[in-house]
């Protein structure tokens, strides 16, 4: 799974929860994730896509980011 480059060649931008986690591409509006064996947020996701960008602009999903070490930080955590 690429989480850096959409198949469009656009950059993926990353959300989650620390639970979940969700790589949006805003140019197609494809998007890969992990449900964190969460079975009704992949169904969720698949049958309700749009639910993900609701999540997003609520900040349920924050953003994903990299450190300089790649490691993926989180640069905000859920209900802070």
């Amino acid at each position: 799974m690429n989480k850096d480059r959409c198949k469009c060649g656009k950059k993926r931008y990353g959300y989650g929860d620390g639970l979940h986690e969700i790589w949006l591409c805003y140019a197609c509006g494809k998007f890969i994730g992990q449900a964190g064996g969460d079975a009704f947020f992949a169904m969720m996701a698949k049958e309700h896509p749009e639910i993900i960008l609701t999540m997003v602009q609520e900040k349920i999903l924050t953003p994903i980011g990299k450190k300089k070490h790649g490691t993926d930080r989180r640069n905000k955590t859920f209900g802070r």
